[in-house]
């Protein structure tokens, strides 16, 4: 009987990485002798694989690639011909591996070009929004929007601690939103708010990425406010205040007041609330103008479109009762000295809400002359506006009494005249 050779296990180097070895292997089949090489020493499925090559080179070649797969932890390796160097090689594969299964490459750096790609030009954010306010100036936007506009821009650029106009992003601009809180701190702001907010930086954001050679702009390729949502008119009517108006016993017991304490500014609260004038923006340019914006002959008031709200030019008719109070204080400024800390103080007292005189004069005309139209004109409002806030807040009778408010320069107090009838109180305004 003859003895089987015994067969020797041919085992890798104890320094070699891996386990993979090559073996000679001949083997007899059909009366003909073969050799092969058998790459040996990894699991597949648990269970220890190899694999048989005619010729040693490719052998060698497959146990080559084998050990990088193993040391680099079962790694897919590729041979391709490549113009990225080692360093470039190795920074793609731990971009593969920092993604993972969350996003792909072209992925990444889309988001990545979209959201941090640096135009030719750069420039922080805080000097970027004093060229934009300089822009609202030079193109004659109103003072108290330009103020308006430096507040929450102000404030945005302190919360992103001021980066470059191209690296905001749509979290950044949503982070600020969400962090927006009520004066009082005890709630967050408003969904008016909000809107007005995101509102105010899209428009820095839409010139920004305007092209312009003056200020080198397109400063950001992408506006980041756009992805950012914002509150449906039904939403924030949810949150909205009633309309605020003044009682008519009210108003004559603030015009007395007014009176009593030197008059300063009686022809300022007349204008707003028996012209509907807006206060701030409006009626504060009027007063720089009043000679030739106030024309008591012709009955009306101009309102020029540099100073409309809406830059819409109107005239504003002007009532009888107005008339007699612009007359008995005809030697009175419009603004007086002090007037902010006068201002501020008065609506301390009687407890006034923003734009409540312009409230209260809209929705006693419409009480007096039930007529949407005409009380648009006036206010220089949509007649859909004042349907849905001004309809129905009031009878005709408190419309009348508040029309017929006039001095007693006598008695140094404010009146409900009898003498003033109610048709002709609130100047009714036709279209012409």
């Amino acid at each position: 009987m003859s003895k089987h050779a015994k067969r020797t296990r041919i085992l890798a180097d104890k320094t070699a990485a891996t386990s993979i070895t090559i073996r000679d292997y001949s083997y007899q089949k059909n009366g003909h002798f073969y050799n092969s090489f058998l790459v040996q020493g990894w699991k597949e499925n648990g269970r220890w694989a190899r694999k048989e090559f005619k010729k040693r080179a490719d052998a060698e070649n497959f146990a080559a690639l084998k050990r990088i797969e193993i040391e680099n932890q079962g790694r897919g390796q590729r041979l391709v011909l490549c113009p990225l160097d080692d360093d470039g090689i190795k920074l793609a594969v731990d971009a593969f591996d920092a993604l993972g299964d969350a996003y792909t490459l072209p992925e990444a750096i889309s988001f990545f070009l979209k959201h941090h790609r640096a135009p030719d030009f750069t420039i922080r954010l805080a000097d970027g929004i004093k060229q934009y306010l300089d822009a609202c100036e030079r193109q004659g936007v109103r003072p108290r929007t330009i103020l308006q506009f430096k507040s929450v821009l102000s404030q945005f650029c302190r919360h992103a601690d001021n980066p470059h106009v191209h690296q905001i992003t749509e979290q950044s601009v949503e982070a600020y939103l969400r962090s927006l809180g009520t004066k009082d701190g005890a709630s967050v702001a408003s969904r008016k708010t909000w809107n007005n907010y995101r509102n105010d930086l899209n428009r820095f954001f839409v010139w920004a990425c305007d092209r312009d050679a003056g200020t080198q702009r397109p400063w950001t390729f992408l506006n980041p406010v756009l992805e950012v949502s914002r509150f449906s008119s039904k939403q924030v009517a949810e949150q909205s205040p009633e309309v605020a108006t003044t009682a008519p016993e009210e108003v004559l017991r603030l015009f007395s007041g007014l009176m009593q304490h030197g008059g300063a500014l009686v022809k300022y609260f007349a204008l707003a609330y028996f012209a509907g004038i807006r206060p701030d923006g409006e009626l504060k340019a009027i007063a720089d103008q009043e000679n030739k914006l106030i024309n008591l002959r012709s009955g009306f008031i101009t309102i020029p479109a540099g100073i409309a709200k809406t830059k819409d030019a109107r005239k504003v008719s002007i009532p009888e009762n107005l008339a007699a109070w612009l007359q008995a204080f005809s030697g009175y400024p419009i603004i007086p000295k002090n007037f902010d800390r006068l201002i501020k103080e008065v609506r301390k007292q009687f407890s006034l809400q923003h734009d409540e005189t312009r409230h209260s004069f809209i929705s006693y005309h419409v009480a007096i002359h039930r007529s949407v139209g005409d009380a648009a004109l006036q206010a220089g409002n949509s007649e859909g506006v004042v349907k849905k806030h001004y309809l129905n807040l009031h009878p005709k009778e408190d419309g009348a009494q508040f029309f017929s408010i006039v001095p007693d320069m006598e008695k140094g107090v404010a009146v409900f005249s009898a003498a003033l009838p109610q048709d002709a109180a609130a100047g009714h305004l036709k279209a012409i």
